[in-house]
């Protein structure tokens, strides 16, 4: 992470490297030109006769700047700027902490001034500051000497702004480090390789959260097979001893005891090899990345725990790694459930929703939630169908869905509605379900799957197994390895959710007026 500062742009504000933006035909906006002044318009002979154009994205660094204590400037295209909303403003930070980084420079500024496009000052400011951060992370503690490209970590960002909005975002500086801090530790979750990263260390990183005030609950595989979480069981009772299954439960209270909670339950299949139904080279060497939905879960109630909206949540983790082995599950065998129906195993492979299945029943029996939203890494077929750059979204709430489809909207981390008709189940003649999937629409049958367990209760699924780890697919930010996706969209959704129950919010929804 990086310290933050903001304040009123000036002729002599920015310093050393500095950001300005500009538009299309190279036409730069109103904080640019000021800081052209300054440079006796140094800016505007730089970019004469080069290919940059103003076009979204679009960067330009014009080293050797003299003036001030400006060093270098680093023009950043935005296309139309009447056109930009929160989630382009996202976008172009990306950009921006992708150039910073490869510049290797420890501090630099950003001229906004008082341009903000659709967005408002506060907003875009905010957005610029989360995208870069979400480009200048890195993932190398196992790094062992520092490489020629490994250059120096950026430090501080200032942004250059109007008085009122810089005193809005200084404001909210405690509250953006924590939602990185939430994003770095899903992140880094989904980076560690599955020999570290087991079942268990999810737990010990979940103690350090009852340090922020989570209290946390902890079901070992005797508890789970006394439990009757026999669906669980099956998938990760195949493990070796020191990797056998967790369920976490986590509470955040941040309204009134006698107020509902909202769950959230995450897939944590530490590794998945896919069981007997084996998969092939090619597409098991990424799946430590298959408890994406779990680390999610993690970073978003540490973000909690530290920024304390007024809202009740219970995080649940179902943890457990997919292996090999003598005790390991087969195909063609019937467990039953925990909520009581009998799942047939058509498929080893299938274990995300069999996990969840059981996540669910008991969430929502023992806690009897408001709603209840999951997330997995759950299925291939939802990459075929949106690639990275849409999760697919699955609910039998239309209140619920279209919240969260506009929270994602809001925040760069695009949704998109897929049906959840029981016609999709699959076919068993043994059993009450099958896990198994068909080839075509194979992400909602694993949906209507999952629907059985939640009873009533207004429920989202989100399936996340295109946008979690950026390694082939194109996403919208382009970053490389665990992206965090899930964990500013829910953030966003939930503190929505409690400004709307406040009569005083003390924080605007993105994408919201404030009221």
């Amino acid at each position: 992470m990086f310290d933050i500062t903001a304040g009123r742009l000036t002729s002599k504000s920015a310093k050393s490297t500095v950001i300005v933006f500009a538009e299309d035909k190279a036409k730069l906006v109103a904080a640019g030109s000021l800081v052209d002044e300054s440079l006796d318009g140094a800016i505007v002979a730089g970019l004469k006769g080069t290919r940059f154009q103003g076009s979204s994205g679009q960067i330009k660094v014009l080293a050797g700047v003299s003036g001030g204590k400006i060093d270098q400037v680093v023009v950043v295209g935005l296309g139309k700027i009447a056109k930009m909303d929160n989630a382009a403003w996202y976008k172009i930070g990306a950009d921006i902490g992708r150039q910073l980084d490869a510049l290797g420079v420890r501090e630099a500024s950003i001229a906004l001034g008082e341009d903000g496009g659709k967005a408002d000052l506060e907003m875009a400011g905010q957005m610029l500051l989360e995208g870069v951060h979400v480009a200048m992370y890195r993932f190398d503690r196992y790094k062992t000497e520092m490489k020629p490209h490994q250059l120096p970590k950026f430090k501080k960002m200032n942004l250059l702004t109007s008085g009122r909005a810089a005193r809005l975002l200084n404001a909210q500086v405690d509250a953006l480090q924590a939602l990185f801090a939430g994003q770095d530790l899903t992140r880094d979750l989904v980076n560690l390789p599955a020999n570290e990263a087991n079942p268990q260390y999810m737990v010990e990183e979940a103690k350090e959260l009852e340090k922020l005030g989570i209290k946390l609950e902890v079901f070992d595989e005797k508890q789970l097979t006394k439990m009757g979480m026999n669906l669980f069981m099956a998938v990760g009772g195949g493990a070796a001893q020191k990797d056998q299954p967790r369920m976490l439960v986590m509470k955040y209270q941040g309204a009134g005891k006698d107020e509902p909670y909202r769950a959230i339950v995450g897939k944590g299949l530490m590794f998945d090899t896919g069981g007997y139904n084996i998969k092939p080279t090619g597409y098991m060497e990424t799946m430590k990345c298959d408890m994406g939905g779990a680390a999610v879960v993690m970073g978003l109630m540490r973000t909690l725990a530290e920024r304390k909206p007024k809202i009740n949540v219970i995080g649940v983790c179902g943890c457990a790694m997919n292996m090999v082995s003598a005790e390991a599950f087969l195909p063609g065998t019937i467990y039953k459930s925990y909520k009581g129906l009998t799942v047939e195993i058509g498929n080893t492979d299938a274990e995300g929703r069999l996990v969840l299945a059981d996540c669910l029943a008991y969430v929502v029996e023992k806690e009897k939630p408001k709603e209840v939203i999951d997330l997995a890494t759950l299925t291939g077929a939802i990459m075929v169908a949106l690639g990275a750059q849409y999760a697919g979204l699955f609910s039998n709430n239309d209140r619920l869905a279209n919240a969260l489809h506009k929270s994602g909207g809001d925040v760069g981390e695009r949704l998109w509605r897929m049906p959840t008709d029981s016609a999709f189940a699959a076919k068993t003649e043994l059993a009450d379900l099958n896990n198994d999937g068909n080839r075509y629409g194979g992400s909602s049958t694993a949906a209507v799957f999952l629907e059985r367990f939640v009873d009533n209760t207004p429920w989202a699924h989100l399936d996340i197994a295109g946008v979690t780890l950026n390694e082939k697919i194109p996403s919208p930010v382009a970053v490389k390895g665990a992206t965090g996706y899930g964990v500013r969209l829910l953030l966003n959704y939930l503190e929505g959710e409690a400004a709307a129950a406040t009569a005083t919010p003390t924080r605007k929804r993105r994408g919201r007026k404030r009221r």
